[in-house]
């Protein structure tokens, strides 16, 4: 018997939960385990137990949708649930599953769910059939989509509100996060976090010592919330 997946709506309109509850309600791949009228509540309940897919409003008090899902470090699948549509760019960037605009009809939310569905039985067989981790990311940048080699990924470097990327010679930037990223890489040994601003490809990496890391020509500052962890994979002695 497969799994059902469990479900956390997180609104501040209580006629929208009431109908997404209902929407839940009539889908037997779904378990609903509770409701939220913001993000606080929805903290304390992802912090006590497991919840495989969001429904998530982005205009709410306290922290939007947006800022809520980039506060976590293993967010879980995401489908937004809005009135408003000029944060659907940013939620793809944020791997949503899918936005959905209210009124959301049954047949829309149904499209929706099959998604997340999809998504969650291809993770669950690449887990338990040890499929090899992929070894490329999508990201969006200056309106399109751009797939990237990791192999040729060498280093993420953050710049406030935007994340470039050095792949061999070239430079592509993303409207993203260091944490999103450094999230994505997670499962892949060779990246390493070693600043706030830098993440390095440990293959690319010819030279370091206990302050500085020497990768394709460029000399990085390591920093010090991350230097215990950066010696462990490249021990320095003092002559």
């Amino acid at each position: 018997m497969q799994k059902t997946l469990s479900v956390l709506i997180i609104d501040d309109e209580p006629l929208a939960k009431e109908i997404l509850k209902s929407y839940v309600g009539k889908i037997a791949d779904l378990t609903l385990v509770g409701t939220c009228r913001n993000v606080l509540e929805a903290f304390v309940i992802l912090n006590n137990q497991t919840i495989d897919l969001l429904l998530l409003d982005i205009n709410m008090p306290e922290m939007s949708g947006i800022d809520f899902l980039k506060q976590l470090k293993n967010p879980p699948m995401t489908i937004f649930t809005t009135a408003y549509s000029e944060h659907a760019v940013e939620s793809y960037e944020l791997n949503a599953v899918d936005y959905l605009l209210k009124p959301i009809s049954f047949e829309r939310f149904t499209k929706a769910i099959q998604k997340a569905v999809d998504q969650f039985r291809s993770h669950t067989n690449r887990t338990n059939h040890t499929t090899p981790i992929q070894n490329h990311l999508l990201v969006r940048s200056e309106g399109k989509w751009v797939r990237i080699d990791l192999a040729n990924l060498w280093l993420v470097e953050g710049l406030k509100d935007y994340v470039r990327l050095w792949i061999n010679d070239e430079r592509i930037t993303v409207h993203s996060t260091m944490k999103n990223f450094e999230s994505q890489l997670s499962l892949h040994t060779h990246f390493m976090r070693i600043h706030k601003s830098y993440i390095v490809n440990l293959n690319h990496v010819s030279e370091a010592n206990h302050s500085t890391m020497l990768i394709n020509g460029q000399r990085l500052t390591i920093g010090s919330t991350y230097k215990d962890e950066v010696l462990k994979t490249f021990p320095y002695r003092k002559s």
